[in-house]
C-alpha cells in the first residue's frame, strides 16, 4: 500500500485509547483478526482485474522469486540475531502453534478472488477503511518502546540483504534482466509501487510479475506467521514483512511475534518504504 498519514492517525488513535482504557484483550483480538480476514478477501479481489491467462503464466515464476526473497531474508536474519541477540525478556503469553489461521486467511483470499469475479467490490476503498480500523485495533494493544527501536536495524539488515541476493539468484534463472530483478526485490512488498514502475520500465509481463511478488510478500508473510512467529520473533517477521511491516503485517508482527515489537515493526517498515520509493526507480534507471 502506499504510504498514507492518515493509517498513522488510527494507530494513534488506538493507542491512545488503549492507554485510557483497559479494553478486553479477547474483543480486541477477535476484532483484530475479522479485519484480518476482510483484508485478505479485498486483496484477493484485487486480483480479478489481472486476467486468468496472466496469472497463470506468472504466478510459477512469482512463487518462486517470493521463496528466494523470503528465504534468504530469513537466513540472513537467523545469522544475525544469533551474532546479536536481544536482551532477554520476561516470557509473555503464547501465540498458538496452529495452523488455522493461515487456513482461514486462504480460504478468504480464495473467497475474495472469486467473489470479486461476480461483484463489482469497491476494493480501493474497502482496503482503506478496512487498514483504518485493523491499525486503530492493532494500536489499542501495543507497546512502544526504545529498546525495539534500537534493534530496528536487525530487520532493515536481514531484509536488505535477502532483496539483492534474492533478486540476483532469480537473476539468474533468466527470467528478467538485473535491473527488473532488482527493482523487484528492493520494493519490499511495496506492490502498488513495483508493479506501475516495472511496467513502465519493462513491459506489463514484468509489471505484473513485479506486482505479484510483492503481493505474495505480504500475504505470504500473514500465512506463514502462526508458524513461524515463535521461532523467529517480531524482528523476523518484520524482516520478511518488509515494507509492510508498517502497516498490514504489523498485526502479525505483535499477535505472532511480540507485542513489544511494534516499535521496532514501525520504524523498519518505514525506513524500507523510504528506501523502495528511493532506490528501485534508481535501479530501473541504471540498469
Amino acid at each position: 500500500m502506499e504510504f498514507d498519514p492518515y493509517l498513522y492517525v488510527a494507530l494513534a488513535a488506538g493507542w491512545a485509547l488503549g492507554r485510557l482504557f483497559r479494553l478486553p484483550e479477547a474483543w480486541v483480538r477477535r476484532g483484530t483478526f475479522v479485519t484480518v480476514v476482510v483484508l485478505v478477501a479485498l486483496l484477493g479481489a484485487t486480483l480479478r482485474g489481472v486476467g486468468l491467462a496472466a496469472l497463470a503464466v506468472e504466478i510459477p515464476w512469482a512463487v518462486g522469486f517470493v521463496a528466494l526473497l523470503l528465504g534468504v531474508t530469513v537466513a540472513v536474519f537467523w545469522l544475525l540475531a544469533r551474532a546479536s541477540p536481544a536482551p532477554a525478556r520476561p516470557p509473555g503469553p503464547e501465540a498458538p502453534r496452529t495452523w488455522s489461521t493461515s487456513l482461514a486467511l486462504v480460504a478468504a483470499l480464495l473467497a475474495g478472488f472469486g467473489l470479486g469475479g461476480v461483484v463489482a467490490l469497491p476494493t480501493a476503498v474497502g482496503l482503506r477503511g478496512t487498514l483504518y480500523a485493523l491499525l486503530f485495533l492493532v494500536g489499542i494493544a501495543i507497546h512502544l518502546d526504545r529498546a525495539g527501536l534500537a534493534r530496528a536495524w536487525l530487520p532493515i539488515t536481514a531484509a536488505g540483504v535477502g532483496a539483492v541476493a534474492g533478486s540476483l539468484l532469480f537473476y539468474l534463472a533468466g527470467h528478467t534482466a538485473l535491473g527488473p530483478s532488482l527493482g523487484i526485490g528492493l520494493a519490499f512488498g511495496w506492490y502498488t509501487l513495483a508493479g506501475p514502475l516495472l511496467s513502465a520500465h519493462s513491459g506489463a509481463a514484468i509489471g505484473l510479475l513485479a506486482f505479484l511478488v510483492n503481493f505474495l510478500r505480504e500475504i505470504l508473510t500473514m500465512l506463514l506467521s502462526p508458524r513461524l512467529g515463535p521461532r523467529l520473533g517480531g524482528p523476523g517477521l518484520a524482516a520478511m514483512g518488509g515494507a509492510t511491516a508498517m502497516d498490514t503485517t504489523l498485526p502479525f508482527v505483535t499477535r505472532y511475534g511480540s507485542e513489544e515489537s511494534a516499535s521496532l515493526a514501525l520504524a523498519s517498515g518505514l525506513v524500507l518504504t523510504v528506501v523502495a520509493g528511493l532506490v528501485v526507480p534508481l535501479v530501473l534507471a541504471a540498469l
